[in-house]
């Protein structure tokens, strides 16, 4: 009786994941930056992952946080990307642990002092192109009030359709001393250096 009540639940697995196993419902993403249409595009919220990690008790694990909110908008020349830009700004106050309370001090007056620079911002300055699909970002940063530069490998993770139009995906990693940007407390246990992983979508704006 078992078995007569789980090939009919198994068949209709079957032809529901026929058509993803299949491709025919998605196509792979085109990796070749020249195929993203030149223009403008606006980050999409949904799917966007900044990841900042920290040196804990000097260094015998990482501290991992994320950051909920982000806004961006990208100027993309698919004939020549070194000629793209980008601004994004962060929200200090999303900031998201699993250390209850943790978050909401970190936004308060001993870190980020979110009441007083309610935003952190990245404007890129340059882009230097390693091979077609890589490529190093220039820009300023402006955390609590100081403004530095900092540099973020990226990859172009490729293009793709969405509802209204291209999508465009890149995957960067970065670093910088949070000392020079005025964040001195608890240097010692908790590490100078800030590590980021950032994934990212951009939607076409017509």
């Amino acid at each position: 009786m078992v078995r007569a009540r789980l090939l009919p639940a198994l068949a209709a697995l079957a032809l529901l994941a026929g058509p993803l196993s299949t491709g025919s419902a998605w196509a792979a993403p085109d990796r070749n930056p020249a195929s993203a249409p030149t223009g403008t595009y606006a980050l999409d919220t949904r799917h966007a992952a900044l990841i900042a990690r920290i040196d804990h008790q000097a260094g015998v694990s990482k501290s991992v946080f994320r950051f909920d909110k982000l806004e961006g908008s990208l100027k993309w020349d698919s004939q020549k990307p070194e000629q793209s830009s980008l601004s994004v700004t962060i929200d200090p106050t999303s900031i998201n642990t699993p250390v209850a309370g943790f978050a909401a001090e970190l936004a308060g007056d001993k870190f980020f002092k979110s009441s007083q620079f309610p935003t952190i911002t990245f404007v890129s300055k340059s882009i230097a192109l390693q091979s077609p699909t890589t490529g190093k970002v220039t820009g300023d940063l402006t955390f609590l009030g100081v403004t530095k530069p900092v540099v973020l490998d990226v990859v172009f993770s490729g293009v793709g359709k969405a509802k209204d139009g291209a999508k465009l995906g890149f995957a960067a990693t970065g670093k910088f001393d949070r000392r020079e940007f005025g964040l001195t407390y608890l240097v010692g246990p908790v590490g100078p250096e800030v590590e980021l992983q950032i994934d990212v979508e951009f939607d076409q704006v017509k």
